[in-house]
């Protein structure tokens, strides 16, 4: 009786470890989103990106997710809108700008600006990874 129970004892821990989580992926291992940033486009720094005042559609590649939209958050003056997703929104369209997630591709339109200035915060998630993505518009010669 006691080899017996050894016995399903051994096999009950190798069935454990057997099937147990692999350390290969854990758990918010995830690479961070890779972009193809298009020209006609100035990038001040790492995902911040000033918008010339004319406005303009530029469309985004990122290289290894399909991205979809969690908030975006408009700064104009003193004024700052939020718009949070309650769900996989692919494409938003708000007064002066609209996003539109296809696949890889997002595409950002802004509609000409001829005030100070105005900032567009997008944050993209392609399910536990996550990204922000900040666009200037001013109306400065650059």
């Amino acid at each position: 009786m006691k080899q017996l129970i050894k016995t399903l004892l051994i096999a009950l821990l190798v069935l454990v470890a057997a099937t147990s989580c692999g350390k290969d992926e854990p758990d918010g291992k995830w690479d961070k989103m890779k972009w193809t940033v298009p020209s006609g486009i100035v990038q001040l720094e790492d995902g911040v990106f000033w918008v010339p005042a004319s406005g303009g559609s530029f469309t985004f590649i990122c290289e290894n997710y399909e991205p979809w939209i969690v908030s975006l958050a408009e700064y104009h003056g003193d004024a700052q809108v939020e718009h949070v997703m309650r769900e996989n929104v692919r494409s938003y369209e708000g007064e002066w700008y609209s996003v539109k997630c296809a696949k890889k591709n997002v595409t950002f339109t802004f509609s000409p600006f001829e005030d100070d200035a105005r900032v567009l915060e997008v944050t993209l998630t392609a399910g536990d990874i996550f990204c922000t993505l900040l666009f200037a518009q001013q109306n400065l010669l650059f």
